[in-house]
């Protein structure tokens, strides 16, 4: 398979609502795509109750905002507490941000020395399958999209011909690893973030995905889960991936259009 042509659009996307684990590296690179090589208006409220808007615009029709769960797991996804009801609820009162109209992607890690729970991950895959659409068997709703083993394939992505090639066992690893190459997300520009966008499409052909529906993205998710864990068994690491580019594809902002 080859990419034959690869397009990014600026469009009217609504208010779309990222939910995030880490409090620096995905607020950072989500900032990046989103006021730099595209241009919003963008909005974060950290776990630290630190908010911050960027990019300001006058009545925008189109925005990002970014928040984070109670702690860095995947399972407060789950949210047993009701800390994120009621950033929910922070987001409309406060912030004008209607969350019940959103679109709503989840942005996390599969790395075997913190996400662990493999049950968890397996059932948040599952039931979090469709960005748009309100989820009438589960009481949360969006799209969970996992980096293996971190964030930070996708820094790697933008650098790294065949970065599915490179395997690594746990984020740290992965962050020492691009530290020692020099490849640093705050360089990301358009060509770099085509160029990963590219390397996912050639990851998951690898893996031996080549179509997907994003209206019902979970069997591609637990395919991917599934290799992934097969792969980690045998040589206990991952294979570097990051979903983060199918917001865009999922929002309209990347068009791909491929050759098998």
């Amino acid at each position: 398979m080859s990419i034959i042509n690869l397009s990014l659009n600026n469009k009217k996307i609504g208010k779309v609502l990222f939910i995030v684990e880490g409090i620096k590296t995905e607020i950072n690179i989500l900032h990046k795509i989103f006021t730099n090589i595209f241009d919003y208006q963008y909005e974060k409220l950290d776990r630290l109750e630190r908010y911050k808007p960027y990019n300001k615009k006058e009545n925008p029709t189109s925005s990002i905002f970014v928040i984070n769960t109670e702690e860095s797991n995947i399972k407060d996804v789950k949210d047993a507490n009701g800390y994120l009801d009621n950033i929910f609820i922070k987001l409309i009162n406060e912030y004008n941000f209607p969350v019940d109209k959103a679109t709503i992607f989840y942005i996390f890690d599969r790395d075997n020395k913190s996400n662990t729970d493999k049950s968890v991950i397996e059932e948040l895959l599952s039931k979090l399958s469709n960005s748009k659409e309100s989820n009438e068997d589960y009481d949360r709703q969006g799209l969970l999209l996992l980096s293996y083993p971190s964030v930070e394939s996708f820094t790697a992505s933008n650098y790294i011909k065949d970065c599915y090639n490179v395997q690594i066992e746990t984020g740290n690893a992965l962050k020492q690893y691009l530290h020692d190459q020099n490849f640093r997300y705050q360089k990301l520009n358009k060509d770099t973030f085509k160029f990963a966008v590219e390397e996912m499409i050639k990851a998951l052909s690898f893996i031996g995905i080549n179509e997907y529906d994003l209206d019902n993205f979970k069997n591609v998710n637990l395919k991917i889960f599934s290799y992934q864990e097969e792969n980690y068994n045998k040589n206990k690491k991952y294979r570097l991936l990051s979903l983060i580019c199918f917001a865009l594809i999922d929002l309209g902002l990347v068009t791909v259009e491929e050759e098998h």
